[in-house]
């Protein structure tokens, strides 16, 4: 017979296990970086280079009222 401790650690064991494999899944389905490949972290360099280049060239520009 199973004691409830080993019960209960199966379970947290489970759902760990559930969760991480749930989480890896929803990224696929939505096309988010999973982290599986290098190509995943050029995708977050390209928004920031993308931000700072638009960024860069309003910079110049006043957007204050005087």
């Amino acid at each position: 017979m199973m004691e409830p401790i080993e019960i209960i650690v199966i379970i947290i064991t489970v759902l760990i296990i559930g969760s991480v494999i749930g989480n890896y899944i929803y990224r696929k389905i939505k096309h988010l970086p999973t982290g599986e490949c290098a190509c995943c972290q050029k995708k977050g360099n390209n928004l920031v280079k993308q931000y700072r280049k638009y960024y860069q060239k309003n910079k110049n520009e006043c957007n204050c009222t005087k």
